[in-house]
């Protein structure tokens, strides 16, 4: 009860609680289909969150070094490359080239493919290049003695993602410029953010 108008509550009504009337019903819950549905950016979101967990343990996103190798009659090569490599971090590509015969070789030119290395930024070797062919980079070795290996040490940052093919090859040159062997290889390297 409320006062009346002069502000007095009446006795009878004091400490008495007043009744209310009870509410209306609630009204029922829609009717959800409660059945999961997924739609094709869902599916590959999922997939993703799968397979991205297997392939950082197979080491697909680690940074891993291959070795292509070949030899020839004259000489042994080998070009050591990063199979993964992440944007941005520098990594090192060497080739060696290992003299087999009984005899100094004077020259031996080492072409390596310019689609690979202009994927590339920052990239530096020892030695630097002598010249540019059409599409590859020519280094030299000279006098290479038997037994010997020579080194082109270089160092290069990924700026492209994707998978980056090379070539790298070899040609022996005698002391009158004429080739007696040669050969190649093939390489590749995946850049991964």
């Amino acid at each position: 009860m409320s006062p009346t108008d002069d502000g007095v509550v009446p006795r009878e009504s004091a400490g008495v609680r007043p009744t209310y009337e009870e509410p209306p019903d609630l009204p029922s819950p829609p009717k959800i289909d409660r059945r999961i549905q997924f739609h094709p950016p869902m599916i590959a979101g999922l997939v993703l969150v799968g397979v991205l967990p297997i392939l950082g343990v197979i080491g697909m996103f680690g940074i891993g070094r291959l070795d292509a190798e070949a030899a020839g009659e004259l000489v042994s090569f080998r070009v050591e490359y990063p199979r993964v490599q992440r944007l941005k971090v520098r990594q090192p590509l060497r080739v060696f080239v290992t003299n087999q015969s009984d005899t100094t070789l004077p020259t031996v030119e080492v072409l390596v493919s310019s689609r690979y290395l202009l994927a590339f930024a920052d990239v530096a070797f020892t030695p630097g290049p002598t010249e540019v062919l059409g599409d590859e980079f020519v280094f030299e070795i000279s006098d290479l003695a038997p037994g010997e290996t020579g080194v082109i040490a270089g160092e290069m940052q990924a700026q492209e993602y994707w998978q980056q093919p090379g070539t790298a090859r070899w040609r022996v040159l005698n002391e009158e410029g004429n080739e007696t062997g040669s050969g190649q290889v093939e390489f590749a390297t995946m850049v991964w953010p």
